[in-house]
């Protein structure tokens, strides 16, 4: 009988979905939008799991999935996880039940963390660190969401580049910013960020990333100070003798943030992914079918 485990590594701005058999080998992946369940309607979150999970499986028949294991971001929002799960199962078209984890606990294991216990420092469109003990939170720290924190994450970066570009829009910040927004003024940029989802304004993150490179001091000081608050996030949670993982397109892609980060946290000695999370979702997947 053919085994496939299925992981799913659900952000808020992206998701992915991987496709493993029985040995370890990718058959299949697939991604979409956000699937984060704070703030949007469930069904909405649902679909966009679905739309991975079916990219992933391709032509396979979702009842040869033997495990399936979903790590999602805003897991702590729901008010019946176990609900929300039997929901994404039949709109996977699943025959076995889904195992819903925060994101938290993939993203540790991506990290090479074999046992489950260590701390996760995710960094992506949002910001949350928790020390973990399989998929019990010893401590945590962060993951208010973009309205009450996310301090350091791609959101706060985007929140903080047209802060610097409404106060001097014609400097090279300004100007890249304005360029993004399609706005010529400060006031439209204004207009531009009030009139969108917020959580767009995580898309100028990577803008910001590209100028600290060319030298930019605006640029360098955002992405020191987002360095910083994540740095105080971790040494805030983390035990020193446990494993300490980075994770998210902030925290791990190079560049200032990074290479800044690496530095203030020298000493806990961080460990970038050694796969990527929704890998680790499958194989996890797969380790417990296999101790049922």
């Amino acid at each position: 009988m053919t085994t496939l485990h299925l992981g799913v590594d659900a952000g808020g701005s992206r998701t992915r979905a991987v496709l493993l058999d029985a040995a370890g080998t990718r058959l299949g992946r697939g991604e979409s939008g956000g699937a984060n369940p704070a703030g949007q309607d469930p069904a909405r979150a649902i679909g966009q799991l679905a739309a991975a999970v079916s990219a992933a499986l391709g032509p396979r028949d979702p009842a040869l999935v033997t495990a399936c294991l979903v790590g999602l971001a805003g897991y702590r929002a729901l008010p019946d996880p176990d609900g929300f799960a039997r929901r994404a199962g039949t709109a996977l078209g699943l025959h076995r039940p889904v195992r819903l984890v925060p994101d938290t606990v993939p993203a540790l294991a991506a990290g090479g963390v074999t046992d489950g216990r260590g701390t996760v420092l995710i960094a992506g469109t949002g910001t949350v660190c928790v020390r973990l003990d399989g998929t019990r939170t010893l401590a945590r720290g962060g993951g208010l969401g973009w309205l009450l924190g996310d301090e350091g994450g791609g959101f706060w970066l985007g929140r903080e580049a047209v802060r610097h570009a409404h106060a001097d829009p014609d400097g090279p910040l300004g100007t890249a910013v304005r360029a993004h927004c399609a706005a010529d003024s400060a006031d439209r940029l204004l207009r531009w960020a009030y009139d969108g989802p917020p959580r767009r304004l995580a898309d100028l993150a990577p803008l910001v990333t590209r100028l600290a490179d060319t030298g930019d001091a605006t640029a360098l000081a955002i992405t020191r100070a987002a360095a910083d608050h994540l740095a105080a996030l971790a040494r805030a949670t983390a035990a020193p003798a446990e494993p300490l993982v980075l994770a998210g397109s902030v925290a791990t892609s190079p560049g200032p943030v990074r290479e800044h980060l690496l530095h203030r946290l020298a000493d806990l000695a961080p460990r970038l992914p050694a796969t990527d999370a929704a890998t680790a979702a499958a194989r996890l997947a797969g380790h417990a079918a296999a101790n049922r």
